[in-house]
């Protein structure tokens, strides 16, 4: 009975086999045409179609995909656009035949196709879209996105720095995005893609430099100082942080900021010193010494000087850059022409070429003090080849201050005291010199009325020169080679005014005639005026009168090889003066004249 038992239990067991085994075929021979059972596509149930089945079954099922909207999320809002602006498409066959491969990767079996079937699988659909149309409408939406990084900003308002801080940019990134909307795309549900963006730095962020390097300069006033100063110089000056600030110039080094002072700013404001600082280089004066040939100094030189602009800048930025607020000005030494070291041979200075003088016998205390006083300014100057001699420059200030005195001058038609009575006689000296001596004249100017000292020993009228600074000059010009020494002498036992010329003897030849007198009109009625000190009744002839004149003399100036130089002719004018007489009270004048 058993084995009855034990055999009818084999004999179903083994049918049981069989009968799974003939199922097991049947469903494996059933799905070879057709999609495993658990395939979905987007929660579609395709299993047990075949791949045209299912691709019928999903182009009626996803039939409205291209009508689906995508959101798009940027960082402050979104868009929304259809598949079917990005030619979004379903491929039904490829996402069928995707299906059907499901389960049959060789090495899978009848329980994994169970399994398949229990669990399920669910796939994306192939889809296929425009990729050029979907970067165009990204490139396009970009442009509402992109921001430009901000660099920082630095400007200097009076002295205080304003500040923009910098800011960071951004840029769609296209090839990114493209990305992530392939990705959104296989996914069901409502498609959103958040755009990639890239972050774009700004160039110049870092503006501490440019604050502290302000706060430095200008934390007080800079000083520029005079170098080895002399007595009377100028004196510091001072630069206030708000001028300096006008003179300092922004600009930008890699990420940051830098400030320096404007070179040419700073040299603009420095060229306004140069002027109370310049300081004349001056000429050494000297004697020639006729035996020996030679210069003998009198008076030493002194060096001059000028501002060195662009060397007193570079100072200043150098100070500024250590953290100074001082800087000295740089000078430049302007050496003189003719140094105290200056000899003879070496300017070409050979001996005397010419003299010319002058008297002042009967002069009075005050006239012959300014003679002398005048004649002492021309004593030792050199004057160069080319250069024009002008005696007032020379002459400079002339005043009581000066050291002048009030003397006789000729006022109109009358005699008057005033400083300066008398340089007139050195003028006419120094003209008679140059007249005899062939230089160049190019202005000489005749007295209104004649002056007798002019008139001493000989000299006839027109051999005089009036100066009355700064209207009325007398000037000459060096035409010679060699520079021209001046010596003045006044021999005090004949009140004899000598004017030296020392030179090279370039063989030049004067002739001078005259002068050629011809008598102008007479004077009038004696002048009378009445003088309170002088005692009652009393009256002195104060001046003689005297007759106009003309006077003409005529100079040929040959060169060494005969050739003329000048012919120069002067003409001098004078007028009649008239008689003047002071009186005291009580002295009634002839014709009640006064």
């Amino acid at each position: 009975m058993k084995r009855r038992v034990v055999l009818a239990a084999l004999a179903i067991g083994v049918g049981l086999s069989l009968l799974l085994l003939l199922l097991a075929y049947a469903y494996e021979s059933w799905c070879a045409e057709r999609i495993y059972f658990g395939v979905q596509v987007w929660g579609i149930p395709v299993g047990g179609m075949r791949p045209s089945e299912a691709a019928a079954a999903l182009e009626a099922e996803l039939a409205e995909l291209p009508q689906q909207t995508l959101l798009l999320n940027g960082p402050e809002r979104s868009w929304e656009i259809q598949a079917l602006n990005l030619g979004l498409k379903l491929e039904a066959n490829a996402t069928a035949w995707a299906a059907f491969r499901v389960g049959r990767a060789g090495n899978e079996r009848l329980l994994d196709h169970l399994q398949l079937a229990l669990d399920g699988r669910n796939l994306a659909p192939v889809l296929s879209y425009d990729d050029e149309a979907a970067r165009l409408y990204l490139v396009t939406l970009a442009r509402e996105v992109d921001q430009a990084p901000l660099d920082a900003t630095f400007v200097l308002e009076d002295t205080t720095p304003v500040v923009t801080p910098a800011q960071a940019g951004r840029e769609v990134d296209v090839a990114a995005t493209l990305q992530a909307l392939r990705a959104a795309l296989g996914r069901p549900g409502t498609w959103s893609v958040d755009l990639v963006l890239r972050t774009l730095s700004p160039q110049v962020t870092n503006t501490a430099v440019a604050c502290e390097q302000v706060a430095s300069m200008l934390s007080e006033p800079f000083l520029l100082l005079l170098p080895d100063p002399r007595e009377g110089d100028p004196g510091p000056w001072r630069l206030a942080p708000e001028e300096l600030a006008a003179l300092l110039d922004v600009w930008v080094e890699g990420e940051q900021f830098q400030v320096e002072v404007d070179a040419r700013g700073l040299q603009r404001h420095l060229e306004g010193l140069a002027p109370e600082l310049a300081v004349e280089p001056v000429n050494a004066r000297f004697h020639f010494d006729d035996r020996a040939g030679e210069l003998v100094p009198i008076a030493p030189s002194v060096d001059g000087r000028a501002l060195d602009v662009a060397g007193s800048a570079q100072n200043v930025v150098t100070a500024l850059d250590a953290g100074w607020h001082a800087a000295p000005l740089a000078l430049q030494v302007l050496p003189p022409p003719y140094p105290d070291t200056a000899t003879a041979a070496g300017l070409g200075i050979e001996g005397l070429v010419v003299e010319g003088d002058s008297y002042f016998i009967g002069s009075p205390s005050a006239r012959d003090h300014n003679i002398r006083l005048a004649a002492s300014r021309f004593d030792g100057i050199v004057i160069a080849p080319g250069e024009t001699f002008s005696f007032n420059d020379y002459l400079g200030e002339v005043s009581a201050e000066a050291g002048y005195q009030e003397a006789y001058i000729t006022v109109r038609e009358g005699l008057a005291y005033d400083v300066g009575g008398g340089i007139c006689q050195v003028s006419t000296t120094a003209f008679r010199a140059a007249l005899w001596g062939g230089y160049g004249i190019i202005e000489r100017w005749s007295h209104l009325y004649r002056v007798g000292y002019y008139e001493l020993r000989g000299y006839g009228p027109g051999f005089d020169a009036t100066v009355y600074s700064p209207y009325v000059d007398f000037k000459f010009v060096n035409d010679c080679p060699a520079p021209l020494l001046i010596e003045t002498e006044v021999e005090d036992a004949n009140h004899r005014l000598v004017f030296r010329f020392y030179s090279v003897d370039d063989g030049r030849r004067v002739e001078v005639e005259g002068p050629a007198v011809t008598e102008g009109e007479s004077p009038g009625a004696p002048i009378y005026q009445l003088d309170e000190s002088l005692p009652p009744g009393t009256v002195i002839e104060w001046q003689s009168a005297q007759n106009g004149l003309n006077a003409t003399i005529e100079r040929w100036v040959y060169d060494a090889s005969g050739i003329l130089l000048y012919h120069n002719v002067y003409v001098s004018e004078y007028a009649a003066r008239r008689a003047a007489y002071h009186y005291g009270p009580g002295y009634e004048p002839p014709g009640g004249e006064e």
